[in-house]
């Protein structure tokens, strides 16, 4: 999600799913349209022409010795790279950005190096390496090289003092008062206990200073021209990166895109979810073993109210409140694979038995760093300055989705209050480097897929790739026109067909 808020840009921009198998790695406060993660799949939770050739070049010497490399988990090789915490201060207090290698199985034809990222902001690129869902295709030729972003995992990451679950233990409802109110509060307490724990790191968790970092990881492995997987949130790092060192790339593959020319407050996301929500409904109808056949959407309606009115209790954790609802709704929707969980947490809910519904909600915030998602988020993305703003705001997004427009309210508010300047990423223009490969799904609920269609049209050398399905980001999801366009590309750097359709 990009998330992962569904009203913010961002989320996937917003948080977002870590790989179709692998979506629990899903970062983020909420799903803000930034981006999502991609990971573990919510269905085992708690944890996805021209033909234009590029030659690799020639393999640089590192400025230094380069990483030191050590046995770790996952049979992969894991190492750090010094970086400053402020480019501007590159004498001042630095950090250590952790890294992990799975090398080419095939030495002899290897082509060179491939860092890929699966989300959030807050999933962990060494996470995704560990999972082993690229192809055989791509790790037989390439370095795979994951990172955790500054802010997540290895790499400093964030533990705010109050947890990101803090405003939605409530009822973030737009457009009722008292409601507004307590979310408001709720938002405030937890923006200033990260302040205060991380006033000097805050102001440099953003994007930018990632696709910095990554180019001093390019340094530090001797290599002069690298390949680029993103997913969601990802493919704000390889815009950012592309823009920065546009020559330091050899193949870029962009996955469920975030539109970094959008507004934090931005309604698409929220309406791509309600659009899966009605996806999943249909599914549900149509199948006779769907528990809640009869009227899911009516569920989801009949157990919000309820909610509203009063939280379920659930054994040894918080009450399921209508926040905490919203957010386990969301959840499963980035994976039809997912939907049948939703169906048996709802009729639960609907029977007063909030725990599978609660046990989804943890979920989504136990998948990744949810502190650096809003720290991320909130740097990116322009956002309203005054609540009176964002309260406008999700009102309006009340109107076209309803069931998402509570987690609109929350986002708006957390970088309305963050205690770090925003610093707004800006459209990739006049690119130089080599032609991406663009892949966008019809109905992604995290990343909607009009934004994938405008990066292609703002590059005219690069492809766009089109899944006709549902969930989000399509890569090693097991659809072999896909898989098979990604794996040509990456490893002969030659785009399929302009305008290729899969389904």
């Amino acid at each position: 999600m990009a998330q992962r808020h569904p009203g913010s840009r961002a989320a996937g921009t917003g948080r977002g799913r870590r790989s179709a198998r692998a979506l629990g790695v899903i970062v983020g406060v909420v799903l803000a349209a930034a981006g999502c993660a991609r990971g573990p799949e919510p269905s085992v939770p708690p944890i996805p022409m021209s033909s234009t050739t590029v030659a690799a070049g020639p393999t640089a010497t590192p400025a230094g010795p380069g990483p030191a490399f050590r046995p770790c988990a996952g049979g992969l090789e894991c190492a750090s790279v010094p970086v400053p915490v402020d480019y501007a201060d590159p004498a001042g207090p630095g950090l250590s950005i952790a890294i992990a290698r799975r090398p080419a199985t095939d030495q002899a034809r290897k082509i060179g190096v491939l860092l890929v990222n699966p989300g959030g902001p807050g999933g962990s690129g060494i996470e995704l390496v560990q999972a082993g869902v690229l192809p055989r295709e791509v790790t037989d030729r390439f370095d795979v090289i994951g990172f955790d972003p500054r802010g997540v995992g290895g790499s400093t990451g964030l533990q705010c003092p109050l947890g990101p679950e803090t405003p939605y233990l409530g009822d973030p409802d737009p457009g009722d008062v008292a409601d507004e109110a307590a979310t408001d509060e709720a938002v405030d307490r937890y923006a200033l206990a990260c302040g205060q724990r991380y006033p000097e790191l805050l102001p440099h968790l953003g994007t930018r200073n990632v696709a910095r970092d990554m180019d001093r990881i390019r340094e530090a492995l001797g290599q002069d021209r690298i390949n680029y997987l993103g997913f969601s949130y990802g493919t704000s790092i390889g815009q950012t990166y592309a823009q920065l060192f546009p020559t330091r790339l050899r193949t870029i593959v962009l996955d469920g895109v975030v539109d970094v020319t959008k507004p934090g407050l931005d309604s698409a996301q929220a309406e791509s979810f309600e659009n899966s929500l009605r996806q999943f409904a249909a599914a549900c109808s149509a199948d006779a073993q769907c528990p809640v056949r009869a009227d899911p959407i009516g569920v989801v309606d009949r157990v919000g109210a309820r909610l509203a009115a009063a939280p379920l209790p659930v054994a040894g954790t918080s009450p399921l409140s209508a926040g905490l609802f919203e957010i386990g709704v969301v959840f499963p929707l980035y994976s039809p694979t997912s939907w049948p969980q939703l169906a048996q947490a709802l009729a639960a809910a609907d029977r007063g038995d909030g725990a599978p519904m609660r046990a989804l909600a943890a979920a989504y915030f136990r998948g990744s760093n949810s502190d650096t998602y809003n720290a991320v988020t909130c740097l990116d993305n322009a956002w309203p300055t005054e609540d009176a703003q964002v309260f406008a705001a999700a009102r309006a997004t009340e109107a076209r989705a309803p069931h998402f427009s509570g987690n609109v309210l929350v986002s708006g508010l957390t970088c309305a209050d963050w205690p770090a300047p925003q610093q707004p990423l800006t459209p990739l223009e006049g690119y130089a480097g080599p032609p991406m490969l663009i892949l966008g799904t019809t109905d992604d609920p995290a990343t909607p897929y009009q934004n994938s269609v405008a990066l292609a049209q703002r590059l005219p050398r690069s492809a766009l790739l089109t899944y006709r399905g549902d969930g989000h980001t399509v890569y090693t999801n097991g659809v072999p026109c896909v898989d098979d366009a990604v794996n040509r590309y990456l490893v002969d750097a030659v785009l399929p067909p302009p305008n290729t359709l899969c389904q």
